[in-house]
């Protein structure tokens, strides 16, 4: 249903006016921006002063950061009235819209893009224990231990409930997708992953999911950017302002609203500030966290874990400049060697910071780097060059294959000879993705490391080499390749941050929290923004987040249709 409101002008806070840095300044707690004017449900709880204050050191007005969207007021001259109103199309807000409309309920899906599907289009695969998928596969798998070592893994700062229901439910939300069209296919690897169709397939699933349940008695309006939600005096949600493409202001009147516009990981000031990363963003470029900031402003709690990115693999700076200037392999020489546990790596100033081993498994790897800084080193050697050149990764004892991104990952075998080796090496020098020095101490000053320090940690690694035993961080000897004679360069690796998560605290009906840890009425949230439950500072990777994705949207679906 919709009425025209004419010229009515509805006006919302303003925010505050400034570069990007004024973002980040409030994002670290040093200015203030609390909610004004709308009530917050249930706040006679003993503890709501500390938790108000809890939340003003963590309140972040990130306006400045948010192109189109810092506006004063909306003109809105349209009114549409649904059951639901689900802000973000990616998978986890397509899942809800279609799920509850699937089970009776009207709803209107808004989406700021052309396209439907999110992160969803690019990303792999979900793990999913005990789908149809698995069983078919002669997969049984008792989860309890995954959900325990999951809560210790996070000292038990997190939802347990919420965590047993996304594994024990995964398999459901991943069989009834199937049942609306979707091909998966199990893998295993230790974890039920469970790939997603082919990535050109995603779209027109999830568009077809939406034209058989979402139309007939609600819409999705592509291009329309969300912009405010509205309370009544009670604190209760009651719908969203949003604007189309072409400037028209819209209110849409719902039961509930579902926040599900997948994070605030393009936005490189606020993740700074709350982060401290300034490493590579592979996600969406429209995530930039309006989402969070209208849920805040309704009286949304922002978590004690808010900050967290989901950290997952690692690029090579040189990669981007080499890629056209050298054929597929020798352009991923330098990445490749960022997934080899045979190499020293160290941070900024020219300490190691990890045993290298840990390169073989993506999260550990991009948490491991993340810690000390945005991006660390790898170091190779002209003795390391010169047995790659011959015999490939096999001349360094290599009997793994680096687990590259596989978009990056070039045909090759692990005895192939890479050829032009220290051409490419120089190209990479040359471009600004790394260093060149013929002596530890020229290398060290080429980066502005700590000459003296680097020094050392390179006879001490030699050492290591030399002996077989690692007694710095126990890397096993058969990892342990001397250096050797130079020159000597230095890859510059950075962490590739997929999203943020977290950013809201629900419970396990997917119900936002205020700062008492009570629901608000009518507001809810799925997906990225709703994993602040999950996890503790960490992602802890395996598939979960997809796994989230999938089925947070199926299950806050289904419970809408179960409430309303």
């Amino acid at each position: 249903m919709e009425r025209n409101n004419g010229k009515e002008a509805l006006s919302r806070r303003g925010f505050l006016v400034g570069a990007a840095s004024a973002g980040a300044l409030a994002a670290l707690g040093l200015t203030g921006c609390a909610p004004s004017g709308t009530p917050v449900a249930d706040s006679q709880n003993g503890n709501a002063s500390e938790a108000e204050s809890w939340a003003q050191r963590l309140n972040v007005d990130i306006a400045s950061a948010l192109p189109g969207n810092t506006r004063e007021e909306v003109d809105v001259q349209k009114t549409k009235t649904c059951d639901v109103v689900v802000i973000g199309g990616g998978c986890s807000g397509t899942n809800t819209a279609v799920r509850a409309a699937e089970l009776g309920l009207s709803v209107i899906l808004v989406e700021k893009t052309s396209s439907i599907g999110g992160a969803s289009l690019k990303s792999w695969a979900p793990s999913v224990p005990n789908s149809s998928y698995a069983k078919a596969a002669g997969a049984v798998t008792d989860t309890d231990p995954i959900i325990e070592q999951w809560v210790a893994d996070s000292h038990w700062r997190v939802n347990a409930a919420a965590i047993r229901q996304l594994v024990n439910s995964s398999g459901a939300a991943v069989d009834w997708m199937s049942q609306n069209g979707w091909e998966f296919t199990y893998l295993g690897m230790g974890s039920d992953i469970t790939q997603l169709p082919d990535y050109d397939q995603r779209e027109p699933l999830f568009q077809a999911m939406l034209d058989k349940h979402v139309a007939s008695s609600g819409e999705v309006l592509l291009n329309t950017t969300a912009k405010k939600l509205v309370t009544d005096e009670a604190g209760t949600v009651t719908g969203a302002i949003v604007v189309d493409g072409d400037g028209m202001g819209i209110q849409i009147d719902a039961k509930a609203v579902v926040i599900a516009t997948g994070g605030y990981g393009a936005n490189a000031a606020l993740v700074k500030a709350v982060f401290g990363f300034e490493g590579v963003f592979a996600g969406l470029p429209q995530n930039i966290g309006e989402g969070l900031e209208m849920a805040w402003r309704a009286g949304a709690q922002k978590p004690q874990n808010f900050g967290g990115q989901m950290l997952h693999q690692t690029l090579a700076r040189a990669t981007d400049a080499l890629v056209g200037r050298f054929d597929d392999l020798p352009c991923k020489y330098p990445m490749i060697l960022c997934y080899v546990a045979n190499l020293l790596n160290v941070e900024a100033t020219g300490t190691r910071f990890r045993n290298e081993a840990l390169v073989l498994d993506a999260v550990p790897a991009a948490n491991s780097s993340a810690y000390q800084g945005s991006f660390h080193y790898v170091v190779v050697s002209q003795d390391i060059m010169r047995a790659l050149e011959q015999e490939g990764l096999a001349g360094l004892g290599v009997d793994y294959s680096p687990g590259l991104p596989p978009e990056y990952k070039p045909a090759f075998e692990l005895d192939t000879p890479w050829t032009g080796i220290a051409e490419v090496f120089d190209a990479m020098v040359e471009t600004g993705g790394g260093y060149k020095g013929n002596t530890p101490e020229e290398l060290a000053e080429a980066a502005g490391m700590d000459v003296t320090l680097f020094a050392d940690q390179f006879a001490r690694y030699e050492e290591f080499c030399a002996s077989g035993a690692d007694t710095q961080f126990g890397k096993s000897a058969k990892y342990l390749n001397a250096l050797g004679e130079g020159p000597y360069y230095l890859i510059i690796a950075e962490e590739n941050n997929l999203c943020s998560w977290g950013g809201l605290l629900v419970n396990t009906d997917y119900q936002v929290l205020n700062v008492s840890r009570a629901p608000i009425k009518g507001l809810y949230a799925v997906g990225n923004e709703a994993g602040g439950n999950l996890y503790n500072d960490t992602y802890v990777g395996f598939g979960y987040g997809m796994a989230n994705t999938i089925t947070s949207g199926y299950l806050c679906g289904t419970k809408l249709a179960e409430t309303l």
